[in-house]
């Protein structure tokens, strides 16, 4: 499985890895290919008046070992291979926000599991039946997020699809794919049937 390094900032700038030129950092990021092992050194230089940024990752058979600084760069390890680097400036707290806003979309799933992990009863009334028995336990997630990066294609019965985040260290994450399929809900709604939850 060929894997791969994303970094992302919001803050735009100048982005270095392992000492090289690496071309502008926009919303989008920067894409790398990276084997199971791996020494990365980043540096973030920012437009404007922000310092720069500099990061250290090292991968050890397809896991994060090490990751500093801790305060300001943050990984998501994706099912697929992909790691999700964000790096985070202290001047970028509201331009970060504005910008998340615009990236979520909500759907049915993911709804339904942001609802269950803050502990709203509301999110019964997203399932078939209005019950929760027997939903999937949530009780090593944080966060419910959505997907980014496609999942293996080894679950074919699902139409809905949400990342959990799951912590492993101070500043790592795994997400693990929530996969669900929709019933009839009455009304017009679609209600979420059967979810099972694959572990990254």
């Amino acid at each position: 499985m060929e894997r791969m390094l994303l970094i992302e900032s919001v803050v735009r700038g100048v982005l270095f890895v392992n000492g090289q030129f690496c071309g502008p950092m926009e919303r989008e990021g920067q894409a790398f290919p990276m084997g199971r092992h791996a020494e990365i050194y980043i540096q973030l230089f920012p437009f404007g008046e922000s310092a720069p940024l500099a990061a250290m990752l090292e991968m050890r058979e397809g896991q994060i070992v090490r990751l500093e600084p801790k305060e300001s760069a943050f990984a998501l390890l994706w099912p697929g291979g992909v790691v999700q680097l964000e790096l985070r400036l202290k001047a970028q707290q509201m331009e970060e926000a504005e910008y998340a806003a615009q990236r979520t979309e909500t759907d049915t799933l993911l709804r339904y599991l942001q609802l269950r992990l803050v502990g709203d009863p509301r999110a019964a009334l997203l399932r078939v039946g209005q019950t929760d028995a027997d939903g999937p336990d949530l009780s090593a997630y944080h966060a419910a997020v959505p997907v980014r990066f496609a999942p293996p294609a080894t679950l074919g019965w699902h139409n809905l699809r949400a990342g959990l985040v799951r912590r492993v260290a101070e500043n790592v994450a795994c997400v693990d794919m929530a996969l669900a399929e929709t019933a009839g809900g009455g009304q017009g709604r679609g209600l979420i049937g059967r979810i099972e939850i694959a572990r990254t």
